[in-house]
């Protein structure tokens, strides 16, 4: 019973600090898309350089 009670509270916590996290986010969906595009980018370089260090690491 006890592990119930725990998944709840955290199901709770993680559902509250969602819908906090959305509220404190800018209005309107282009800036979440170009915010989203930014962030995909930005990963999509970190994985080419990390890509090209590994592969010159193993010549």
């Amino acid at each position: 019973m006890r592990n119930d009670a725990e998944f709840w509270f955290g199901m709770g916590a993680g559902m509250a600090a969602g819908v906090l996290l959305g509220m404190m986010m800018p209005c309107g969906k282009n800036s979440m898309k170009t915010q989203v595009g930014k962030s995909i980018q930005k990963l999509g370089i970190a994985v080419d350089h990390t890509v090209d260090n590994l592969v010159s690491n193993m010549r």
